[in-house]
């Protein structure tokens, strides 16, 4: 998870510096978190109770297949149940560049707790 103000953080910089010039940042946040972990934290924050429930792999694939390609649907598997993409590596890209360390998510889950009503 990477907070969308240190991802505008990165593009000012990049935007605004010549330094940056053809360069590709990948970005993360400070920390890897599956789904359930961001329900948990959202949950305290929230304080109340949240619980995160999976869609079955055969639903999600014929809700998708009927608003994509075929092709889109079998990478997302291939990547998020096949394990083909490993987005779970944080990387210094963030704190490196802006000088500051990334936001967490329950930072972000405080910013933003009176959206969630």
């Amino acid at each position: 998870m990477i907070d969308p103000a240190d991802i505008g953080a990165v593009a000012a910089l990049a935007l605004t510096s010549g330094e940056h010039a053809a360069q590709t940042y990948r970005l993360t946040g400070p920390r890897s978190l599956a789904p359930a972990d961001q329900v948990e934290i959202l949950a305290r924050v929230l304080g109340r109770p949240l619980r995160f429930e999976a869609q079955p792999d055969d639903e999600a694939r014929a809700e998708m297949s009927a608003a994509m390609p075929a092709e889109y649907v079998d990478a997302f598997f291939r990547f998020y149940v096949d394990g083909e993409l490993d987005e779970s590596m944080v990387l210094p890209t963030v704190p490196d560049l802006i000088g500051r360390p990334a936001r967490t998510f329950e930072q972000w889950a405080h910013a933003h707790a009176s959206t969630f009503g």
